[in-house]
Parts: C-alpha cells; sequence; structure tokens
C-alpha cells in the first residue's frame, strides 16, 4: 500500500514539471498542467477524460474519475461498484515551488457477473489516506512529502465447490520524504522514512481457518546522496516522447546517450534497512513465529569501485514440533545473521558501454550485454565477500567469515577462503548424539562433527577453529592439513 500511495504522488508531482511556474491559477495554467499530467499515458485513456483540471480559489484542483478510468478499460466479467472521484490540489507559490496534497477514502469491490464460474467478490478500502508535500519543478521532484492511511482492507472471495476468503487488514501506513542540497546543481540528497501497523492476514473456508499470519509492525528508513533527479526524469521523459519510434535517429541516440551520461553516477550513495517485529504463523499443522526480522542494503564508493552491501537477521525463531519433527526444535536458531558484499562493482566502464552502443540499431548490438557483464568483471570472475555468518542457540554458536571467487562462464569452478569458528563444540555434538537416538538421520551430522573436532585449533578465547580453504582445482585444506 505504501509503495503503491507513494508511486501514484509522484505521478502526480511529475505532472507539474513542465506547468507554469507563476503563482497565478488561471484556465491556462490548468490545460498546461493537464498536459503533463497526461503526458506518460495512452492518448486513448486521455481522451476518456478521467484525469481533469480545474482552477479554483488560489490552486487546481486535479481530479482522477475511477470510473472514466475503468470504463475505458472495458474491464469484463466484473461488475465494479463504490467508485467515486479522487481529489488532489496543487497550489504554484511566488517561490517557484508547488505545494501538493490529497486526502481521500477508498471502498471499491468488484463482483463477478451473475453466470460466471467461480463466484468471486474483491474488495478494497482505505478508511482514510492523505499525502502533503513540496514539489520542485527546476528538478522535476518532491523536495518533502509526508503520506499517511489508515483503516486499510483487502478481502477476497472464491465461491467454487465451497467458499474461500482472505481478508488481510492493516490499521495504518506512514510514509515521509525529506531532503536537503548536496552541494552540486539538480541534485539532492534524500532521506525516507516509513512504517506499517498491525498486519494481519487470514486465510479461512466457509467452516475453518486455514491460515493466520500477523506482524505487529514494520519500520522502513533509506537515505540516498547526490541523486542527479532532474537528469533521471529527463530520461522518462525522453523514453515517453519516443514510445511510438521503432528506431532512433543518429541524433536522437546522441541525446539519449548524453542524457545517460548527465545522470551518471546514478548516487553517491545509497542504504536503506527493513524490519519486521512480532511476526507470528498460525496453521493447522502448528504455529511458528519471529520476534524480529530485517535486511539491510548499501551501496558507497567511488563510480569505478562501488562495494555493494547486504545483511540479514532474524531473532527467536519459533517452530511448533508439528511444523518440524520434535527433536530438532532444540536446534532452531534463537538468533541467525547473514552479512555479504560485492565489492569493486565499475559503473564507470558501464558507463563507457553505453556510451559506445548503438540506440539507432539495437538489433546490431547483440553484444552489448555480454559487454556490459566484461566492463563489471573484467577478469571473468566475480567475489562475494562474508564479513559475517552466525548462527546461535542454547546449544550451539557458530560464526564464519571468508570469501568466494567464481569464474562466470564457469559454473562449477569457485575458490574459497573462510573462518569458521565454534563455542561450545562438545555440547553440541552430545545434543547431536542425544536427538540421533530417535532420530537416526542426525548419525551422519554427529559422525560429522566429530571429524571436524579432530580438524579444530583452540583459540584462547576457547573457541574451536577451521581455517577452510577450497582452491580453484578443488583441492581442500583445513588449518593447512589436505583433505581428500
Amino acid at each position: 500500500m505504501r509503495f503503491k500511495t507513494v508511486a501514484a504522488a509522484a505521478i502526480f508531482a511529475v505532472g507539474l514539471a513542465g506547468a507554469s511556474q507563476a503563482a497565478d491559477v488561471n484556465e491556462q495554467g490548468a490545460k498546461d498542467l493537464l498536459g503533463n499530467l497526461t503526458h506518460f499515458l495512452p492518448d486513448d485513456l486521455v481522451k476518456s477524460g478521467f484525469i481533469a483540471v480545474t482552477p479554483t480559489s488560489g490552486h487546481y484542483e486535479i481530479t482522477y474519475d475511477l470510473q472514466k478510468f475503468f470504463d475505458k478499460l472495458n474491464v469484463t466479467g466484473f461488475d465494479i461498484t463504490g467508485l467515486k472521484p479522487l481529489i488532489a490540489l496543487a497550489t504554484p507559490l511566488d517561490s517557484g515551488l508547488w505545494n501538493i496534497e490529497g486526502n481521500n477514502a477508498i471502498d471499491v469491490t468488484a463482483r463477478s457477473k451473475p453466470g460466471s464460474s467461480p463466484d468471486a467478490e474483491f474488495r478494497y478500502g482505505v478508511a482514510s489516506s492523505s499525502f502533503t508535500g513540496v514539489f520542485d519543478p527546476a528538478i522535476h521532484y518532491v523536495r518533502s512529502m509526508d503520506v499517511k492511511g489508515s483503516g486499510i482492507t483487502l478481502a477476497t472471495k472464491m465461491t467454487d465447490n465451497g467458499v474461500e476468503k482472505n481478508d488481510i487488514t492493516i490499521d495504518g501506513i506512514n510514509y515521509a520524504l525529506s531532503s536537503s542540497s548536496s552541494g552540486e546543481p539538480d541534485k539532492l540528497d534524500l532521506q525516507m522514512i516509513g512504517g506499517l501497523q498491525s498486519f494481519q492476514d487470514k486465510v479461512s473456508s466457509d467452516s475453518a481457518t486455514l491460515g493466520e499470519f500477523k506482524i505487529g509492525a514494520i519500520d522502513f528508513k533509506a537515505s540516498a546522496t547526490k541523486l542527479p533527479l532532474k537528469a533521471l526524469n529527463e530520461i522518462l521523459r525522453f523514453v515517453s516522447d519516443h514510445k511510438d519510434t521503432k528506431t532512433l535517429s543518429d541524433s536522437e541516440s546522441a541525446a539519449l546517450k548524453a542524457l545517460l551520461r548527465n545522470a551518471m553516477p546514478i548516487a553517491d550513495s545509497f542504504e536503506e534497512s527493513v524490519s519486521a517485529k512480532d511476526i507470528s504463523v498460525t496453521t493447522p499443522l502448528g504455529n511458528g513465529g519471529l520476534q524480529q526480522v530485517g535486511y539491510s542494503f548499501k551501496m558507497a564508493g567511488p563510480a569505478n569501485a562501488v562495494n555493494a552491501d547486504f545483511g540479514m537477521r532474524a531473532e527467536k525463531l519459533t517452530l511448533a514440533s508439528g511444523l518440524v519433527p520434535e527433536d530438532y526444535v532444540a536446534f532452531i536458531p534463537d538468533a541467525a545473521e547473514l552479512q555479504m558484499q560485492v565489492p569493486n562493482l565499475n559503473f564507470t566502464a558501464l558507463l563507457d558501454v553505453l556510451q559506445q552502443a548503438d540506440f539507432s540499431n539495437p538489433e546490431g548490438t547483440p553484444s552489448v550485454d555480454e559487454k556490459l557483464q566484461q566492463a563489471m568483471f573484467p577478469d571473468g570472475t566475480m567475489t562475494i565477500n562474508f564479513p559475517k555468518i552466525s548462527a546461535a542457540s542454547g546449544l550451539y554458536d557458530i560464526e564464519a567469515s571468508g570469501s568466494m571467487r567464481g569464474w562466470l562462464n564457469e559454473k562449477d569452478r569457485v575458490a574459497l577462503k573462510m573462518t569458521v569458528l565454534a563455542r561450545d563444540l562438545d555440547k553440541t555434538i552430545s545434543a547431536v548424539q542425544d536427538a540421533a537416538k530417535t532420530e537416526p538421520d542426525l548419525n551422519q551430522l554427529s559422525f560429522g562433527l566429530m571429524m571436524a573436532k579432530g580438524f579444530a585449533k583452540t583459540d584462547p578465547d576457547g573457541r574451536s577453529r577451521w581455517e577452510v580453504n577450497i582452491a580453484e582445482d578443488e583441492s581442500v585444506t583445513i588449518n593447512g592439513q589436505v583433505i581428500k
């Protein structure tokens, strides 16, 4: 829901880019704004009149008539009710900026027409939603935006040899964007935060609940520096202007290359993180849950040597014995974490390849993909670093770090160096041996752990250590000993 709301507001804002920047509100300004709002849309959809702009009381009132929109799409097989126009306001300021705002509620139901099989019903509702923001035509982007929604429901009902229902509810969503000057013309540093409160998805039949999925809250945070927003929007506008062009002329191809060059690098840095807490799953086979799970992503560094970092962490995973064998429950980790990095990505080389590509004759450049791959990985290999891989429970505590190198054109050719550390290894082995008395499949794991113990070295803190090296010729050494 958050992404759809933001996308709708962004499309609305793009329409302000080419409109009159004067604070006067008049009929000509309304025509200019309408032309920009519909610039990216097919002509037949524009002619339907589902978007209208009216100058009134110092601002432009923009109406999105959903009934006309669906009538033009000619949706068959369903009767749609509850469609109401959505209203947004755009106010030009003396500073050249625009205030944008909207406040709407949605309650739409689509039912399959009589005689259709199976019978189906879909309902989408938002008790209230609003957005406010400030748009800057000079960079074709919003400088700030605040989006909120509450009372969100999405329900489906299918009738075919029984009834199956899926009911989703979300108490609320929020999203805020702010920006500051990056110190370079037409570029901004952006900060985004958002969240979702109380997500619930219930699947049921006419006689029983089949499953239920709940999330207490989701939090989102992202930031980007030196975003060339105006340049990126000019690329979008070029694509829209040439959407019906099968072959670009030499001058058009040169213009596209210039736009791509102006947009590079896309950002000086980018990072985001998402976390969810109080997750629960209820099924007839058993219940499960997570206290918290999250991921992070970051790209930073000079354009010719960008590092891409990815991380994921989960805490307090619980699974009922109905979902896993009882003897395995104790081995479910209390916490697990994965960190990985792809280093030295050369985006400057990618741009050089794009600059040499012949966009006026795309069929004549079949090797562009290969050239892009070669530019990014000139020696034909890709390295992935693992700063941390860990899992811990009451029965074990394992941590690993290292790197892996793979050959892109030889899938079976890899090289790996990894340091593995384990605390209380004897305790782990004893637990596996006890569980193997009722779960024979664990005997092999027990044997493997005993062998591993024989190769281990002991660190001053008591942890067992293994330095694992797998060469590209498939030879393996552990703590310097060759493994046959």
